[in-house]
């Protein structure tokens, strides 16, 4: 059985065009979260969630994935309000 290759999305990246994914199914999201419960604290969480908070790009299409990202991030900490706890423990 042939694998389904995964949508992609053109970006830039330090001046080079990439091709990025972004989950299309709850599942992908399930997996991603996931790993990221795995491999991450609740801290390291909050830190990156908020550095994407304050990011904008000139691409607006881009902005909206790491929104949607972002938000992705909040909802495993327990939502904004745990998301901003965390963070103004770390001193962000």
């Amino acid at each position: 059985m042939k694998r389904k290759q995964p949508t992609t999305h053109e970006a830039q990246f330090r001046g080079k065009k990439v091709r990025v994914t972004v989950p299309e199914n709850q599942d992908q999201a399930a997996l991603m979260r996931d790993a990221i419960r795995d491999q991450l604290s609740p801290h390291a969480v909050a830190a990156i969630a908020s550095c994407l908070q304050i990011n904008r790009t000139n691409d607006a299409d881009v902005d909206r994935q790491v929104r949607w990202f972002h938000g992705q991030l909040c909802e495993l900490l327990g939502g904004f309000e745990q998301q901003s706890r965390l963070a103004e423990e770390l001193g962000l």
